[in-house]
């Protein structure tokens, strides 16, 4: 009987693996994955049944939309050989990576069986390294071409965190050339003199991560790589609601100091 279970390799090698996940990468009758680091890719293929690099499916597309479609073509193929197989994405399976996730729904309305599990993200990374709490004035988080594209309004008052900008307007793989706009949209909520780091996470452990301060001003020169992920800290101060205090009862439990 086909199983499908889509596994998050983590961001650090093998060492965000969790136990759980080698389990199954050991016992699946195939693995297909799809990850960036070198030694993670090695013990994959030492500690499978069988397994598959899915690059060339990846890179094989002039137009991204087109390769996450392939890939989650293949899957649902292998699938229907009647195997338990295993797909193994960077990261967490499901965050900024569609074709396993729409796999798994496919199979699901055709009555399969398919589960996810989770993958330590580049959000997690980013919240341990930059030492944030999400649930501390809320956070923000898009795709910097989602952001543009329907010009989403940014709480300044909120962690702001911006996804994929190496591939800001692009449909390939190609690097962007339009840091420029994204600035100046920006520019609309923020100062120029505003703080920005750019963050891109340790691939492999006692490798340090990326963590840049800039001024939101120097965005445009500033070196942006494929990992390279923009964190907006809050501008503004939030304000307490009077009317809320009062109707949840909660004004002597709130200060404008303490929030």
């Amino acid at each position: 009987m086909s199983k499908l279970i889509v596994c998050g390799s983590g961001i650090k090698s093998v060492s965000h693996l969790t136990e759980e996940t080698k389990y199954i990468i050991k016992n699946s009758d195939k693995v297909l994955y799809l990850v960036n680091e070198h030694n993670l890719k090695s013990w994959i293929q030492r500690e499978s049944k069988k397994a598959e690099n899915l690059e060339k499916l990846y890179f094989n597309s002039d137009k991204r939309i087109d390769s996450y479609s392939n890939i989650t073509n293949y899957i649902i193929s292998e699938y229907n050989k009647g195997i338990v197989l295993c797909v193994l994405f960077y990261g967490h399976p499901t965050i900024f990576s569609e074709s396993a996730l729409n796999a798994v729904k496919k199979i699901k309305e055709d009555n399969g069986s398919a589960i996810i599990l989770p993958g330590i993200s580049t959000f997690d990374c980013l919240c341990s390294d930059l030492e944030i709490d999400p649930g501390d004035k809320g956070c923000l988080t898009m795709d910097a071409t989602e952001l543009l594209l329907y010009e989403r309004n940014i709480d300044t008052n909120a962690h702001v965190i911006l996804w994929q900008v190496a591939n800001l307007g692009m449909h390939d793989n190609n690097q962007t050339s339009k840091i420029q706009v994204l600035f100046e949209y920006l520019n609309k909520f923020y100062t120029p003199d505003h703080f920005t780091y750019l963050y891109e996470a340790a691939q492999v452990p006692m490798k340090q991560p990326r963590i840049e301060q800039i001024k939101l001003r120097d965005l445009i020169d500033s070196k942006i790589n494929q990992t390279t992920t923009l964190y907006l800290p809050p501008a503004h101060r939030k304000e307490l609601s009077e009317k809320y205090l009062q109707l949840l009862g909660s004004v002597n439990q709130f200060s404008s100091a303490s929030i």
